[in-house]
């Protein structure tokens, strides 16, 4: 093996890197040395006067294979070389590894055999330079820290094709020559398979286990590559168990999910493939990726395309003038899958002379297209009437395929669906199907997935059902619920094939009639979804939309949307855009519209007539605001707007027959200001308004002001919480209060008011005109100062009946005065939030008193804070007190132990009123909850709610709350965390 390093690798090289004073000391060490290993000497005069060429000739001439190995290597350490001896060696060991060898057979089969290029290798070079430097300079780089390396893109961009090539290329050492000894490809896909494994048994499929050992001595030198998770039908956990041991059997999932983080060799570099689903499903658990996006083919090299796939020139050149006449399909054509596609196409068509003729008008017509082409193949003009029992079997194939996650068929799979040796030739001969030793693929999962979708169009009612084959309801209510994504991408083909239109293309060619039931199928299934109530799973409109769109068809469309009343949307890109603003449009019925629209609508966004176009979808979109005669609710969430997006959506909520009550305009992205969209948004019907975190200047504040105070404003709702509303601005916000008394809920949280802003509040609060119900001031920054306003504005006012100081430095004397203003005869507050606030137990004292002496305080939420069993044994006491009314009591957190118990056993078969009791996060011991679970069960006891974290408790305890439970259905003993009262705080919750 030896003799294959020199002759591939080249001694001459390793000379031509010495200098000269270098050279000439390796010549005379040259006559030395080989005394020392007994070897034949090189003759001193035709060594003195040899050149570099001349050297490594006669080393391979008088030490043939090691030996001039051996004496080579030790020169170059004697010269001061080490450099060239590391390299020397490093390079050698690779030569002399059979697994490189392995792996450039077994990738070269994969070239030749699997795939859709029907092009020179030198066009596909060049259609993936970018991509092959990024590649090269991300894992080469000086200092190169082990990197994971995303590849993504849609179906059909080339993701496979690029890690073939790439391991290939490494394979012949033209790639990655010095970055990595071993390159090992992994499918994902055919990890679905295994349930428990280790990584060195998955990395055995490329080699024995003594080459995995050799190859992870050295992890830093080492590169696996990951495919096919489009196909990997288990889910990843990123808060999973994780694994560090490469030699262990665990899980799949917990395999590859630690492999993914990098919590299993670290050191060790990863490249993988993602498609659109598989990056927004498994990107959060990668440790620092680095994205590459594949581009696809410029308009040039869709030229050259055409000009490799079809010979002739001139009529290479007529196809690609027939694509670029027709721009949507020009820009399919992107997509190298879909050039295939088209191409094969217009060659068919070019050599049977027929008039050229692609429909792009869906991606569903496009596979038609291509499907009824192969079958003109060779038949003039005629097509031939393909055998219904032939194309079924197909079919039939693809569908059990999809639904049980199987891509490479072996035999039995073919007999099974009732395909002959003959089909499958003609199968191969259409390249719809490639085969491979004894198993085969289609061509293409896209291919795969459109003959699924075929299959449901064969089906006649007496059919007996194929049990590995989902029916069309079960396929629609994966594909638009459970978000599966190949039976996703098979509903939305079947959606496109169940069209008229699609219909009589198919049997026109096949000669056939295909079922005409699948459409009202489609129908009756999503009328039933759309009736699914809240605490069930519900459609994914985005699926919907695809499906709805791939049809074309505006009569299915409306009867499918008139059964939605809420809809969810979700834009990120032109296409979601395109595809929302079709589909919403057709909503006669709808109610309620949640929409989250991004990266759309920069200042800056390529060129001009792109924008507009933009615009326009956008403008048809918003039609909807006001066109929908019963929409009631338009949240926006998350949104990005640039000045003119802002001004469609404005004139679009200005429209007089706008009738929208509640609007959300959260998390809103603008650079502008809003002066424009509060009197856009001015009319009778608004209600509730909720502009949390959306960032409003002083400016924005007084506009919204200036709309508040308007006598015709009817705005009762107000939620303009982590708005950065400084103190300076609640001034306007107080007149507001004495001009505007249809308002009754105010919420602040979360900006920094501080106790400035609560005086001008206060202030208004007093005002006789000020009919507020309910305050929110959670997280404001504020001090037990604020408590002395608010003292002095509750005993005045008689409105307020919630006030929320959550999460504020108030402390004991805050509370302390608080509790004075609720002691008065005026005071109408019912619900008091004091959670977070950095109280104690002295505070406890005030608390009981208000409880004893204030029948109206209904609820009292006391969480986060240091209460301790002293405190809480005060307020049990005040519970007690046949004065107290109190209903809820919130207590979680408050740094309790199962000392407290008694009292509250106690307090709970006394107290007539309490229904509801938070003692989340608290771990009590079972002795504690025995006491308390003897007077859940007294007949005086009236708690219906508990909050308790069952699970942080020993298995005897949790045992008796469930016994306890299933004797009193009245009861409900659950997890009850903070976050209910933090959402309705920040207006989550309308």
């Amino acid at each position: 093996m030896a003799e294959s390093f020199f002759s591939d690798f080249g001694l001459l090289w390793y000379l031509e890197e010495l200098r000269k004073d270098e050279f000439w000391k390796f010549k005379e060490l040259l006559r030395q040395e080989c005394l020392k290993f007994e070897l034949k000497p090189v003759p001193w005069p035709e060594l003195k006067k040899a050149s570099r060429e001349e050297v490594a000739r006669l080393l391979d001439k008088h030490y043939p294979g090691k030996q001039a190995w051996d004496v080579t290597l030790n020169l170059f350490l004697q010269v001061g070389r080490k450099d060239l001896w590391t390299k020397a060696r490093e390079e050698m060991r690779n030569s002399l590894n059979p697994y490189r060898k392995l792996m450039k057979e077994k990738f070269h089969l994969l070239w030749e055999k699997e795939t859709c290029l029907t092009v020179p290798e030198h066009f596909y070079k060049q259609t993936v330079r970018d991509e092959y430097r990024v590649l090269q300079e991300v894992f080469t780089a000086e200092g190169t820290a082990p990197h994971t390396v995303v590849l993504h893109g849609p179906e059909g961009m080339g993701k496979t094709t690029l890690l073939r090539k790439v391991t290939l290329e490494w394979a012949e050492g033209n790639f990655w020559k010095d970055r990595f000894r071993f390159v090992f490809f992994l499918n994902v896909y055919e990890m679905n398979h295994s349930t428990e494994t280790s990584l060195a048994e998955l990395l055995c499929g490329e080699g024995s286990l003594d080459t995995v050992e050799d190859a992870l001595s050295q992890p830093e030198r080492v590169l696996i590559i990951l495919d096919g998770f489009e196909e990997m039908k288990f889910d990843l956990n990123p808060t999973a168990d994780s694994c560090d041991d490469w030699r262990q059997r665990r899980p799949m999932q917990i395999i590859l999910g630690s492999l993914l983080q990098k919590k299993m060799l670290p050191a060790t570099s990863l490249l993988l493939a993602f498609g659109l689903h598989a990056m927004h499903v498994n990107y959060v658990f990668l440790h620092h990726p680095k994205p590459i996006i594949l581009a696809g083919f410029s308009q040039h090299e869709r030229k050259l395309y055409f000009s490799h796939f079809i010979p002739e020139k001139s009529k290479a050149l007529k196809a690609f003038n027939f694509v670029k006449e027709i721009k949507p399909l020009l820009i399919l054509c992107q997509n190298p899958l879909v050039c295939w596609l088209v191409g094969t196409c217009i060659k068919g068509q070019l050599e049977r002379e027929e008039a050229l003729a692609v429909d792009s008008q869906s991606t569903t017509a496009l596979y038609v297209s291509f499907l009824t082409n192969l079958f003109k193949a060779g038949s003039g003009n005629n097509p031939p009437k393909m055998s219904r029992v032939r194309l079924k079997s197909l079919c039939t194939l693809a569908a059990e395929g999809i639904w049980t996650h199987t891509f490479v068929f072996c035999p039995g799979d073919l007999r099974r669906s009732g395909m002959s040796e003959s089909d499958i030739s003609m199968w191969v001969a259409m390249r719809l199907l490639q085969r491979n030793g004894d198993r085969l693929t289609f061509h293409h999962l896209c291919i795969q997935v459109f003959c699924a979708a075929l299959f449901y169009f064969f089906q006649h009612p007496k059919d007996d059902p194929n049990p590995a084959i989902g029916s069309v309801t079960q396929l629609i209510t994966a594909s638009m619920i459970h978000n599966q994504i190949h039976l996703t991408h098979l509903g939305i083909f079947v959606f496109g094939i169940s069209t008229p239109k699609i219909i009589n293309m198919l049997e026109t060619s096949l000669g056939f009639l295909l079922s005409k039931d699948i459409k009202r199928e489609i129908i009756q299934c999503l009328k039933d979804l759309s009736q699914r109530g809240p605490e069930q799973e519900t459609v994914d409109f985005e699926d919907l939309f695809n499906g709805l769109f791939e049809t074309q068809d505006q009569e299915f469309i409306t009867e499918v949307m008139d059964s939605f009343e809420d809809v969810i949307v979700y834009i990120g890109n032109m296409e979601k855009l395109v595809t929302a603003s079709f589909c919403v449009q057709h909503c006669r019925n709808l109610k309620k519209f949640r929409l989250c629209i991004e990266h759309i609508f920069p200042e800056v966004s390529g060129p001009i007539s792109h924008h507009k176009e933009k615009l326009v979808y956008w403008q048809e979109l918003c039609s909807v605001f006001h066109g929908s005669k019963d929409i009631w609710m338009l949240d926006l969430e998350n949104c990005s707007f640039d000045d003119a997006s802002m001004e469609i959506l404005c004139k679009a909520l200005a429209q007089p027959i706008c009738k929208i009550q509640l609007l959300a305009f959260t998390f809103i992205s603008h650079n502008g200001n809003y002066s424009n969209f509060f009197k856009a948004i001015h009319n009778p019907h608004l209600k509730h308004l909720n502009l949390y975190g959306t960032s409003l200047s002083l400016t924005d504040v007084q506009h919204l002001c200036e709309m508040l105070k308007d006598p015709t404003c009817s705005v009762e709702e107000l939620i303009i919480g982590k708005c950065d509303i400084q103190s300076k601005a609640c001034e306007d916000i107080a007149c507001v209060l004495t001009y505007n008394n249809k308002l009754k809920r105010l919420s602040l949280v979360e900006n920094p008011v501080k106790d400035e802003g609560v005086r001008e509040l206060s202030d208004a609060l007093m005002h006789p005109n000020c009919a507020l119900e309910g305050l929110m001031l959670m997280s404001c920054g504020l001090t037990c100062a604020s408590c002395e306003y608010l003292s002095k504005a509750l005993s005045r006012n008689k409105s307020l009946s919630l006030l929320d100081l959550g999460s504020n430095l108030l402390e004991d004397n805050g509370v302390a005065s608080l509790c004075k203003a609720l002691k008065h005869l005026h005071c109408g507050l019912q619900e008091l939030w004091l959670p977070g606030c950095f109280l104690t137990s002295a505070s406890c004292e005030d608390i009981a008193s208000v409880l004893i002496s204030n029948g109206k305080l209904k609820t009292l939420k006391l969480g986060h804070n240091g209460i301790g069993d002293t405190g809480v044994k005060q307020l049990c006491d005040a519970l007690k007190h046949p004065n107290c009314k109190l209903q809820c009591l919130g207590l979680q957190m408050c740094q309790l132990t199962g000392a407290c118990c008694e009292d509250l056993a106690s307090a709970l078969t006394i107290c007539k009123t309490l229904k509801s009791l938070n003692l989340d996060w608290i771990t009590l011991d079972h002795d504690g909850v025995v006491v308390l679970c003897d007077s859940l069960s007294h007949r005086d006891c009236a708690l219906q709610m508990l909050g308790l974290e069952k699970s942080a408790l020993d298995e005897e305890t949790q045992m008796l709350l469930t016994s306890v439970q299933e004797k009193l259905p009245h009861l409900s003993i659950s997890h009850q965390p903070w976050v209910d009262e933090e959402y309705k705080a920040r207006g989550m919750i309308l």
